[in-house]
């Protein structure tokens, strides 16, 4: 089932072959309404839209973060390369563009090379039945819940940390937010089903900072993605019981 050692390559087009109508129906509703806000409401994506590059780069993540998401959802590890291109260098033309230093730095040193190596190890355990699918694995219920009671504290902690940094401009709940979102990303490159507790929650705090930033057009983008999320973690849910990869304790190596 777990094909380790071999670095094999997803195919794009078999991914997007594998989607189901529902799927197919959502992204694309998705994908038309953040071009209809783009469009008729572009003030609603960005404070200043003096800039046509940078509506172009927020248009870019409110469309490649949903499907990302999916990829993950799908356990299709072609996700990191789009992050990287689509994602993660949007985010820094926009962060230099308006003053997200620790999203930027978070995105050049910390985003960009785990997306690397997750794509690398992820490409070592392809399912035995598919190639564009990944083995990924879970905790039992116990060892989760305390695993997710740790990253909160660890959240806390270094959330207080990155909003205190001289030269930091970022509120406490962004520096939280922050935090989680690496969290996320490191047991993502594990493969734990887990990482969609962490990534639950830092989809709610984003979605609540772009409320009371007035950012609506991003909304779009926030409730996308949780609606993906719930469905991520259905589909792991699923695949670790029917699979059997289900461990009492974790396992650090990737």
């Amino acid at each position: 089932m777990d094909k380790k050692n071999t670095l094999k390559y997803p195919s794009l087009i078999g991914f997007f072959k594998s989607f189901t109508k529902l799927e197919a129906v959502y992204m694309t509703f998705v994908v038309v309404l953040a071009i209809g806000m783009a469009i008729f409401f572009p003030d609603l994506m960005l404070e200043s839209t003096a800039s046509p590059l940078l509506l172009f780069c927020s248009v870019c993540n409110v469309i490649a973060n949903p499907l990302v998401e999916t990829m993950n959802a799908k356990q299709f590890r072609g996700n990191f390369i789009i992050d990287i291109f689509l994602i993660e260098i949007t985010y820094i033309i926009l962060s230099l563009h308006l003053g997200w230093y620790t999203l930027m730095l978070s995105c050049i040193f910390f985003w960009i090379p785990i997306d690397i190596i997750s794509f690398i190890q992820w490409s070592k355990h392809v399912d035995d039945d598919d190639d564009n699918v990944t083995v990924v694995k879970r905790l039992g219920w116990k060892k989760s819940i305390g695993l997710l009671i740790g990253c909160v504290v660890f959240c806390l902690i270094m959330g207080s940390i990155m909003s205190n940094m001289p030269g930091s401009q970022d509120s406490y709940l962004e520096a939280f937010a922050t935090a989680m979102g690496m969290v996320n990303g490191t047991l993502l490159m594990l493969r734990y089903s887990e990482h969609w507790y962490a990534w639950v929650i830092t989809t709610i705090l984003y979605l609540a900072m772009d409320i009371s930033a007035g950012a609506y057009g991003l909304l779009i983008d926030d409730i996308a993605m949780l609606v993906v999320t719930f469905y991520g973690i259905w589909k792991w849910f699923k695949y670790t019981k029917e699979h059997n990869t289900i461990q009492e304790k974790i396992d650090l190596r990737v």
